[in-house]
């Protein structure tokens, strides 16, 4: 069982507390900070609740000092308050806290909000493990390319062959006699393998001449610093790398190139990989002379202090040499191994690191799916080159209040499904997107006709709104989606991208919980799809779906009571019933004008009606009309009459209704 501590200076919370956890977590109750502290010496917890205003110590305080110890900090913490106010919960989350529950506790909230952080601090944990572990696989074939790079650099001079390897390894003996960790050392290694790179831009005939160099060869070779520096400067894998390559030719006292830095300006890495790249220099046979005895090396060091040398670290090295350090080509056996291994895999190392940060760069990090920048661009240039296909706008109704209510981490949760939701139906050549927020974006390439669209409309809408059955938030939460179809309603995704955002404001406007073709006869403006809509009025009535935990619910106490009757009917005759959906399309008529046409589509359905039938107002432009006993062609013409009716008394102009009908049958045993 997973371990909860709980802080807090009244005891009647810690029993009520602990009363309500005990059944599904350890928990272990103290009154203050201090001894919430000294707990945490002695054990691990998963969580920690944690009272702000205590005496002595608060739990602000009580926070910082957990979060200041290196073996606590990532403990997921829950502030606990009896102040709910915005102000309180960002004042929370901003001193670190992961949630806060409000005082006096709702049981089930606080349950729901603990076992949801103990799930994202074990996911967390879990992604951790793995990043650490491809961390380590990434290290090892970083130092194996490191190396190839060195040897590819050192190959290029015959008479310097496995120098990088030398002058690394003698940095890091250097290093470590100056008491450097062991993580600065490996550091400093794999800058001095790079401290030549510079070298590859560097004609090999001027780096293989056996003769003295020309002042123009030596003009050419006291560049190499600043074409490594130039490669180096962007990578950000290896700490100060380009340091060593730009500065290791500087001499302590100004004279060296290709800055003229002089003591304490010239970085310290460069000043004791200075030191290691003289060193291997002296002690390797070079075209214009052999290498040096021990004894001219010795003097060479003694005679550059305070000159070419940091002085200090100097007199480090030739302790050194003293006591007898030395490094010689043996010490590079196994390297050519790796380096023959590293040679092969640097290609596809590089080949893979490029495609995985550009998919990256290409994705929603919480979601997975494409990001805006690549639907924009991939969008455009299919509708560009004739790709006819469908872009969706898909957004989440009242999304803030999710995470106003149940916090950001349920909200969070809720993005992921949606996103999962919408990958599963789609196809590989479909672009699926979040844009942000609570806004998503689908394009179906060669989806075209209206009915195939509408089609993929409804499923895509079904699919997401099935999700939220029983969920906390379903009787507020819903989905609208407007749609814009390529090339007839844009050449361009700017254009498809506006068009569908008018069709979706057309139905956010409309009552929600649907989706809408754009139309350019009311300038982005066109009637809800109803079709959707009368679906899920079917699904109630043949018990397909529960009215109780729906996301197509209507605030309407007359619908709860037809659907009740109807159901009852449906199934205890098992007669066919047929059920009109009528919808105003209001055009630009403002909320009076179109209140006053649905008072007269009220009056033209009561007239137009039998006793039997029933009708009720279903979204503040729609009506449902259910006739009963009645055959689909019958069912049409009362539709028409009420339609025909609508228009003879209704004066608003601008103001049209169309009509979807289908047959009910009984539900399913």
């Amino acid at each position: 069982m997973k371990h909860i501590l709980i802080v807090d200076d009244s005891r009647t919370n810690l029993a009520m507390a602990k009363q309500e956890l005990s059944g599904d977590y350890q928990v272990t109750p103290v009154i203050s900070g201090f001894q919430a502290l000294q707990f945490l010496e002695k054990r691990h917890t998963d969580l920690i609740l944690l009272d702000i205003n205590m005496p002595e110590m608060d739990g602000k305080e009580t926070m910082r000092r957990i979060k200041e110890n290196e073996r606590w900090a990532k403990i997921p913490i829950i502030f606990l308050t009896a102040d709910s106010t915005p102000e309180t919960e960002a004042e929370c989350l901003s001193l670190g806290a992961d949630d806060f529950i409000a005082k006096p506790f709702v049981p089930k909230v606080m349950r729901r909000r603990i076992s949801r952080l103990i799930e994202l601090n074990e996911l967390r944990y879990d992604l951790e493990t793995r990043l650490e572990e491809k961390t380590r696989q990434v290290e090892k074939v970083t130092l194996q390319s490191i190396m190839a790079i060195a040897n590819t650099i050192d190959e290029k001079d015959k008479y310097t062959s496995g120098h990088s390897a030398r002058v690394a390894k003698c940095a890091e003996a250097l290093a470590e006699r100056l008491g450097w960790s062991e993580a600065e050392r490996q550091n400093l290694h794999y800058v001095a393998l790079l401290h030549d790179i510079g070298k590859i831009g560097v004609p090999d005939t001027i780096l293989n001449k056996p003769s003295r160099l020309t002042d123009n060869e030596f003009s050419i070779i006291k560049k190499h610093p600043l074409m490594g520096n130039d490669i180096l400067k962007d990578i950000k894998m290896i700490e100060n790398v380009s340091e060593a390559a730009l500065y290791h030719h500087e001499r302590y006292d100004g004279t060296g190139y290709p800055c003229g830095l002089k003591g304490e300006d010239i970085p310290l890495t460069a000043r004791i990989v200075c030191i290691a790249d003289a060193y291997d220099a002296m002690t390797s046979t070079r075209c214009y002379r052999p290498k040096l005895s021990d004894e001219k090396v010795l003097s060479e060091f003694e005679r550059g202090m305070g000159t070419q040398f940091d002085p200090e670290i100097a007199k480090v090295f030739i302790e050194m040499l003293r006591e007898g350090f030395h490094i010689s080509d043996t010490d590079d056996e196994g390297n050519a191994d790796i380096a023959d291994e590293s040679g092969m895999l640097l290609q596809n190392v590089l080949t893979a690191y490029t495609a995985d940060m550009k998919n990256r760069a290409d994705r929603d990090p919480l979601t997975g799916l494409f990001n805006r920048a690549y639907t924009e661009q991939t969008v455009d240039q299919l509708v560009k080159s004739n790709h006819g296909g469908s872009l969706f706008m898909i957004d989440i109704d009242n999304f803030k209040q999710v995470n106003d209510r149940y916090g950001h981490i349920t909200g969070d949760k809720l993005l992921k499904m949606f996103g999962d939701i919408l990958t599963k139906k789609s196809e590989n050549k479909d672009v699926i997107c979040r844009i942000g927020g609570d806004e998503f974006m689908a394009f179906y390439p060669n989806l075209t006709t209206r009915e195939r669209v509408e089609e993929k409309a409804k499923e895509v809408l079904l699919a997401l709104t099935s999700c939220l059955h029983g969920l906390e938030y379903d009787e507020f939460v819903s989905v609208s989606i407007g749609i814009a179809i390529a090339p007839k309603d844009g050449k361009s995704f700017q254009m498809l991208y506006s068009n569908a955002d008018k069709a979706l404001y057309h139905v956010k406007k409309n009552g929600k919980n649907s989706f809408d073709f754009y139309s350019d006869e009311r300038d982005g403006e066109k009637g809800k799809s109803t079709s959707a809509d009368l679906d899920n009025v079917r699904y109630m009535i043949e018990g397909r779906m529960d009215m109780k935990q729906g996301a197509f619910r209507v605030a309407y106490d007359e619908f709860q009571k037809i659907y009740n009757f109807i159901s009852r009917y449906v199934m205890r005759n098992n007669q066919k019933v047929q059920t009109v959906l009528l919808t105003l399309h209001e055009g630009m008529a403002d909320s009076v004008e179109l209140e006053s046409a649905m008072i007269a589509l009220e009056s033209s359905i009561i007239s137009s009606l039998r006793k039997v039938d029933v009708a009720t107002k279903y979204s503040s432009s729609q009506f449902v009309v259910i006739l009963m006993d009645t055959d689909l062609e019958n069912g049409t013409m009362v539709a028409e009459r009420i339609v025909k009716s609508f228009y003879q008394t209704n004066a608003q102009k601008g103001i049209s209704l169309s009509f979807d009908i289908q047959t009910m049958t009984p539900p399913a045993n």
